[in-house]
C-alpha cells in the first residue's frame, strides 16, 4: 500500500510568505480534489496533512483508506526555533490537545509518545520555520518515529542529510511530496508492501518496515508551483469579484493583481534565491551535526 504522507489543501490557511498573509493562501486544492487525484496517480491510502489544522482532513475521513494527518508547528520555548512535525493516525480530541501543547514541544513530544501517534520530523534540513541546529535536532531524535528523507519540495542534497540521520538513528525513512499545488500530490510516498488496510499500514509504519519512494524537489518544481499557486490567487478573487462585484474591496484587490502580473517572471528568481539560501543552511547544518557525537554521524558531511 502507498501513501503521500505530506500534503496541503486549501485549510492550510494564509500564506506566510511576509506580506502577502491577506492575500495568497497555502494551497487552493479542496479535499476533494486532492483526494481524487491521490487515487488516479496509484494512492492506495490518502492523508491531508494542513498546517495546524484537521479540519480538511475531516471532509474526507469517512472513507475507510483515509488517514487524518496534520503538519504541526512546534516550538523550543527557549529561543523560539520552530519545527514541523508529521502526525498521522490522530483523531479530533489529540489533536485539540495538540494544538494546546505545541507552543512547547518539550510537553509536545511526551504527549505523542503517550497516545501512540506515529511522528515524523519533516524537511529537517530546511530553515523554513527557523534556524534548526544540532542540539534541536538531539533533543527531538528520542521522541521521533521517523524523518522525511524524501520530501517532493526539497532538494535531493536536504533529503540526503535525513535520510542519513534517519539510518543513524534507526528513523523510520518517510516520503512525501509537501504539494501545496496539484502538479506534486502522490509523486512521492511510503509504501507498505505487506500491508493491505489502513491500520495494516500504520503498524507497518511504526514498525519501520516501509520503504520511501519517488521525486526530489528542484528549482523548475518550486517555480512551478510558485506560478500555479498565484494562478489560483488569481482565480480566487475573480471567483470573488463575480459573486460580488460591488465590494470594494474586490475590486482594489483585482485591479492591484492586474497590475502585478509582469511581476510573475520574478518566480523563477525567487525560486533559485531559496534554494541557494537552502543549501547554505543544509551546509551549515551538516557541520553543526558533524561536531555533536551524540547523533552517531559521523561522517556525515
Amino acid at each position: 500500500m502507498r501513501l503521500d504522507t505530506h500534503v496541503h489543501s486549501c485549510y492550510s490557511g494564509p500564506s506566510t510568505i511576509r506580506g502577502l498573509k491577506h492575500l495568497l493562501r497555502e494551497s487552493y486544492t479542496t479535499p476533494e480534489a486532492l483526494y481524487q487525484l491521490a487515487k488516479r496517480r496509484g494512492m492506495d491510502l490518502v492523508t491531508i496533512t494542513d498546517h495546524d489544522s484537521i479540519d480538511g482532513a475531516l471532509t474526507i475521513a469517512h472513507r475507510p483508506d483515509v488517514i487524518v494527518g496534520c503538519e504541526v508547528t512546534a516550538s523550543f520555548k527557549h529561543d523560539g526555533v520552530q519545527v514541523h512535525l508529521g502526525v498521522l493516525g490522530l483523531n479530533e480530541a489529540q489533536f485539540a490537545d495538540i494544538n494546546q501543547l505545541r507552543a512547547d514541544i518539550t510537553e509536545l513530544l511526551p504527549y505523542l509518545r503517550q497516545q501512540q501517534l506515529f511522528v515524523s520530523l519533516n524537511h529537517v534540513a530546511s530553515r523554513v520555520r527557523g534556524a534548526l541546529t544540532a542540539e534541536h535536532i538531539a533533543a527531538m531524535m528520542p521522541w521521533i518515529d521517523g524523518l522525511e528523507v524524501i520530501n517532493g519540495a526539497r532538494l535531493r542534497s536536504q533529503n540526503r542529510t535525513a535520510y542519513r540521520l534517519a539510518l543513524a538513528n534507526g528513523k523510520a525513512l518517510i516520503a512525501g511530496s509537501d504539494a501545496h499545488t496539484r502538479r506534486g500530490i502522490a509523486e512521492t510516498w511510503v509504501e507498505a508492501r505487506d500491508a493491505r488496510t489502513r491500520d495494516e499500514f500504520l503498524r507497518d509504519l511504526r514498525a519501520r518496515r516501509v520503504r520511501p519512494g519517488g521525486r526530489h524537489g528542484h528549482y523548475f518544481t518550486m517555480t512551478e508551483d510558485i506560478l500555479r499557486t498565484y494562478a489560483g490567487m488569481y482565480r480566487q478573487k475573480a471567483e470573488d469579484i463575480v459573486r460580488d462585484p460591488w465590494t470594494w474591496r474586490h475590486q482594489a484587490e483585482m485591479t492591484a493583481l492586474v497590475a502585478a502580473l509582469p511581476l510573475l517572471t520574478l518566480a523563477f528568481g525567487i525560486a533559485a534565491a531559496h534554494f541557494g539560501r537552502e543549501m547554505q543552511f543544509n551546509r551549515a547544518l551538516l557541520f553543526d551535526i558533524g561536531r555533536r557525537p551524540a547523533l552517531n554521524v559521523a561522517g556525515l558531511a
